[in-house]
């Protein structure tokens, strides 16, 4: 199982890939503005996915650190644009 720890905010964080899939899983996409990642056949807004594996309220941490974390545990991060 990947993980991987980071700071945000000055708090330490832990974050499975399999937290992810389980957070996400029965939710709905929102409408996606700028920055997309893929997991387990859907596509959601990073601070979506992000705040809910992670339990931060989504002014708490940047869209770029949600990118980062879900590229380090190895899901696909890509801007709107790309789907065009």
């Amino acid at each position: 199982m990947t993980s991987i720890t980071f700071l945000i905010n000055g708090k330490r964080l832990t974050l499975a890939e399999q937290r992810v899939r389980a957070a996400v899983r029965g939710l709905s996409p929102e409408p996606a503005r700028a920055h997309v990642v893929d997991i387990d056949d859907a596509v959601f807004p990073v601070k979506q996915a992000f705040g809910a594996a992670t339990g931060l309220d989504r002014l708490d941490f940047t869209t770029n650190q949600a990118r980062t974390a879900f590229k380090r545990l190895g899901f696909t991060v890509r801007r709107i644009e790309d789907n065009q």
